[in-house]
């Protein structure tokens, strides 16, 4: 999993990085879905990326540790 791709993905669908020419949601929310799929993801990233709780999904890439908030 890498790490940093998929921290620049959730920040495309949480329009807090602009899309660049030629990649649509749709690109980046099949990229993201792949990865609630992957074996290799951690049980509650996957938990997030599969609820589309995106701005979760980033706090848990940023820093793991930090309490689950609902």
């Amino acid at each position: 999993m890498l790490t940093e791709s998929l921290k620049i993905d959730i920040e495309f669908v949480t329009a807090q990085r602009p899309l660049p020419a030629g990649l649509t949601l749709l690109d980046v929310m099949a990229r993201l879905d792949k990865v609630a799929q992957s074996s290799q993801t951690p049980d509650r990233l996957k938990h997030y990326l599969e609820r589309r709780s995106y701005l979760k999904a980033l706090e848990y890439l940023k820093n793991p540790e930090t309490p689950h908030r609902r």
